[in-house]
């Protein structure tokens, strides 16, 4: 009866933290998409992004980013990680040159990133068990 209750135990444990897991990279993942998505809004129909705006935007999705980078790296493929991290910083050198469609362009990118770790990470059963 001692194994069965520590075995238990221990399957719960580890659902719990599987079931955590998924919720905080849901949680982190959509705070950088509505970022994202903010950006795009913002930018829509405008060619200069060197607004103070724009900029402030930029800079609070990069603190965002490396708020949430070292969770999302200790549960995710670094290399998928850190593809999100360079277009966020290629964010700020669009902005250096008033590169518009780069600038869009690499908001794409995050966003579609974004996107597919949530197919990739979402919460599902066979993520859990």
């Amino acid at each position: 009866m001692k194994k069965f209750i520590a075995i238990l135990f221990v399957i719960l444990i580890l659902v719990g933290l599987s079931v955590w897991e998924e919720i905080t990279i849901d949680t982190y993942l959509n705070d950088i998409q509505t970022q994202t998505q903010e950006l795009m809004d913002l930018t829509k129909g405008t060619k200069n992004i060197q607004t103070e705006e724009i900029i402030l935007k930029v800079k609070e999705l990069e603190e965002t980013w490396v708020h949430h980078e070292e969770i999302l790296c200790l549960v995710a493929n670094h290399k998928d990680m850190r593809d999100l991290c360079t277009e966020i910083q290629r964010l700020k050198g669009n902005i250096e040159v008033n590169q518009y469609e780069d600038f869009t362009a690499s908001l794409k990118i995050i966003n579609h990133l974004s996107q597919d770790y949530h197919k990739i990470m979402g919460i599902s059963w066979q993520n859990i068990f």
